[in-house]
């Protein structure tokens, strides 16, 4: 990431130019690695150290004092950031995804697997995860287990992922939303 940054060094870009190209470049590459694997909380620390210095300063390289705090950046526009989506939070969403694709035995030879290995006839919302399971499996079995809690049951979490599943917008967008931290509503036309 930081090589995709270099390149973009020295050519005089605007917070506007920045903003974009993090929206649509970095977060573009970023967001190939969250679909297929849970990424480490150091990896996750690193990338969003190289999109904040990027978009404040435009150098990778240097670091200064943040003009506004990331996780408000990170919020949507109508509550006052800048529709950046966090990468944690995106990591999880497509960790749920994956739950909800096991749950409904989509046909991949991934799920197959899944099936086969860590399930061997049994569902997903009874599964637990072994010492030796990957670190996949383990994240996929924690985010469960978090969305079981919260509603304190599984038909509770069953149902607010079919929620996901049926509504209009994509499973994701449903899934990021309910994984952020929110904002206050911001009444944009009263700021400007």
């Amino acid at each position: 990431m930081e090589l995709s940054v270099q390149g973009w060094i020295g050519k005089h870009l605007t917070f506007a130019g920045r903003l974009e190209l993090l929206r649509s470049v970095l977060y573009g590459k970023v967001q190939f690695w969250l679909n297929i694997f849970p990424l480490p909380e150091i990896v996750i620390k690193k990338i969003t150290s190289i999109c904040k210095n990027f978009l404040w300063i435009g150098d990778v390289r240097k670091s200064t004092s943040a003009l506004v705090a990331w996780k408000s950046v990170c919020l949507p526009k109508a509550e006052g950031g800048l529709g950046l989506f966090d990468i944690k939070t995106r990591n999880r969403s497509f960790l749920a995804k994956q739950l909800w694709n096991i749950n409904l035995k989509s046909d991949s030879v991934w799920i197959h697997w899944v099936h086969h290995f860590y399930l061997r006839n049994g569902a997903i919302w009874t599964a637990s995860a072994r010492h030796s399971s990957s670190p996949l499996w383990k994240s996929i079995i924690f985010l469960k287990d978090y969305t079981i809690r919260y509603y304190e049951s599984q038909s509770g979490s069953i149902a607010l992922m079919s929620g996901w599943n049926s509504r209009m917008d994509t499973f994701l967008s449903h899934a990021y939303n309910f994984f952020r931290p929110s904002g206050s509503p911001v009444l944009w036309e009263r700021v400007v």
